[in-house]
């Protein structure tokens, strides 16, 4: 006898075969949460896999600020060092740990290195020691923007007795992983406030303006604008 085998695709709404939308609001209990179907993957289905899409493809993470600000308090500009450290750590659509020893993490670093025997890093901590050329009375600090790999595809798992009305699950899941490297590295610059030169220089900085107001019109001759 042939067994009637009913297929459920999980996203954003949940869309069976037959191409009805299931409404959420209406099927809200009648679904399981995309954690519940990866945690079945560990030992509540018959047979759980992960298809990706494609290789590994390089993303860009977001930019933010590495280490601590400098100040320069002297009237001329000065090379200041500034040394930090910044670990980039794994993400995924699901917003789930994928460590070692994981059910659903297992099968997935294991379908990477299956396909195109790729392993999955769970994060990579990357330290510098970076001289910033900062100009006088100004703020000096460093960006950094990691490189991160991502990969795209979908879980599929398989049930010997129907699961939430279904024997067939997929699971659409996106993961970041560091690449492990420095990334985009960059120095930036700004003139203090007048809060921070208090705080930073005392009295050595002033943050007055210059007492002589600058012409209304340029000299004969034409201004004195320089290129960047």
């Amino acid at each position: 006898m042939r067994t009637s085998i009913r297929t459920a695709i999980l996203a954003a709404a949940l869309v069976p075969i037959c191409g009805i939308l299931l409404a959420p609001s209406a099927q809200a209990e009648d679904v399981p949460s995309p954690r519940e179907l990866l945690e079945e993957c560990e030992d509540g289905s018959d047979w759980c896999w992960f298809h990706p899409d494609g290789p590994p493809k390089e993303v860009k993470g977001e930019s933010h600020q590495v280490g601590t600000s400098v100040f320069n308090c002297t009237d001329g500009p000065q090379t200041m060092n500034v040394s930090w450290s910044d670990t980039d750590t794994e993400t995924n659509t699901v917003g789930v740990t994928m460590g070692a020893g994981v059910g659903f993490a297992d099968v997935f670093t294991a379908s990477l290195q299956v396909s195109y025997s790729h392993s999955w890093a769970h994060a990579h901590t990357e330290s510098q020691t970076t001289a910033i050329n900062v100009p006088a009375g100004k703020v000096g600090w460093i960006n950094r923007q990691p490189t991160l790999l991502e990969v795209s595809g979908r879980y599929e798992l398989h049930f010997g007795k129907r699961y939430y009305d279904h024997y067939y699950w997929y699971l659409p899941f996106t993961a970041t992983e560091p690449k492990g490297d420095a990334g985009s590295v960059t120095q930036r610059t700004r003139p203090m406030t007048p809060d921070e030169a208090k705080a930073h220089c005392g009295d050595t900085l002033s943050t007055a303006p210059p007492t002589t107001p600058p012409p209304t019109s340029p000299p004969a001759g034409g201004d004195d604008a320089r290129p960047a």
